[in-house]
């Protein structure tokens, strides 16, 4: 029928194209409306200007160098301690200039005390001694110290918190055993950066060891005694015998000589560097004395030998007593200088007839890098 009538063909079809455009026509597409782009929910004022603000970056810690601490035993000629003195009984010099004492703490003012024990394997035959002995030298400090168990062997970990509750302490040295190697050097850094150098109040960090390093991965000898003369930690170190536990026996002769006085808690100097030269080589056991020995002797503190156990429980004593009858000076030193020396304190009393035994110095901060490259020098070396 399309064929015999073409007129109508075409005018159906062309109605129908019509229809098309008019229906296309009326609503077209509009990308902009139809699809929006997904826009992000508009932000806060607050928001905004806290992602202007550059990512912060972790904190750096660094020493407070406005203020240093001071520890300052006071003894009598027997040994035995004095206590009831006052701020004006002091005098504080550095470098022999002397400095206005700003803030002081006596036996009163509780410890932070952080109690480091080597569970190495060269303790294994001792671990259970040293725990006990752990135990009953936590119980010696005062009812308001807070003590931090701090072990160490291929890792360092911290068991548990800072606390004074006996029980949690008890139960945190009974968790210890005995791992392989010594990270000694670390875990006395560790111990500073991430526990003690945010957190206010009197410091001290108590090492039990043979001194022996043998797996530290971020810190040195020489870098943890610079760490303690730039910081307010003082740090006392018993050092257990380990040698006759399979390693290497040292005959008397190969120790460094140990007066007497510093069972007594007097005062010693340290042992001009390069001690041990006209002697033979030194092995692993001198070098953990010496270490121990310089530690105790930059942060005012003691370094005790121990024989025995029984040896080992009286140095814990003698170190809790010490740390019950503390003195604690703190003065803004008068030299700002950022020049990286080390500067000399010297403590002393007007009524000088006592013995005094106080750190002995500290590291001023070094000089601001300037971060601009160095350009290569034309004739390098």
């Amino acid at each position: 029928m399309l064929m015999k009538n073409p007129g109508t063909f075409i005018f159906a079809l062309l109605f129908t194209f019509l229809v098309a455009l008019v229906i296309f026509g009326q609503d077209p597409v509009k990308p902009a409306e139809q699809q929006p782009t997904q826009q992000p929910p508009k932000k806060s004022e607050p928001e905004q200007k806290k992602e202007a603000e550059p990512e912060q970056q972790p904190e750096i810690i660094k020493l407070d160098t406005t203020q240093v601490t001071v520890p300052v035993i006071i003894t009598d000629g027997f040994g035995r301690f004095i206590n009831g003195l006052k701020i004006k009984d002091f005098t504080l010099h550095e470098d022999g200039d002397e400095q206005i004492i700003s803030d002081f703490s006596d036996a009163s003012t509780p410890f932070n005390v952080a109690l480091l024990i080597d569970v190495s394997l060269s303790t294994k035959n001792k671990l259970d001694e040293i725990k006990r002995t752990a135990k009953d030298f936590v119980k010696l400090l005062q009812p308001r110290d807070k003590v931090l168990v701090v072990a160490f062997d291929d890792q360092v970990r911290f068991v548990g918190d800072f606390t004074g509750d006996q029980k949690v302490l008890e139960t945190n040295i009974k968790k210890l055993k005995t791992g392989y190697r010594t990270r000694l050097y670390d875990a006395i850094a560790l111990t500073i950066t991430e526990k003690f150098n945010k957190l206010p109040g009197r410091k001290a960090i108590v090492v039990l060891s043979d001194g022996v390093d043998s797996g530290s991965k971020i810190a040195t000898s020489e870098s943890v005694l610079e760490m303690l003369a730039r910081n307010s930690v003082i740090a006392y170190s018993v050092r257990y015998e380990t040698r006759n536990d399979g390693s290497k026996i040292l005959k008397p002769r190969d120790l460094p000589d140990i007066s007497p006085s510093q069972f007594m808690g007097h005062h010693w100097q340290a042992q001009p560097r390069g001690m041990y030269e006209k002697q033979r080589p030194k092995d692993r056991d001198m070098i953990g004395i010496e270490f121990l020995q310089e530690m105790a002797n930059r942060s005012g503190a003691i370094y005790i030998r121990s024989e025995s156990i029984q040896m080992t429980a009286y140095a814990l004593a003698q170190i809790a007593d010490e740390l019950r009858n503390q003195y604690t000076l703190a003065y803004d030193p008068k030299n700002k200088k950022d020049d990286g020396g080390f500067r000399r304190i010297t403590v002393n009393l007007k009524q000088n007839n006592f013995r005094i035994r106080a750190r002995e110095g500290y590291f001023a901060p070094k000089p601001t890098v300037s971060k601009e490259p160095v350009k290569p020098a034309n004739n390098p070396r």
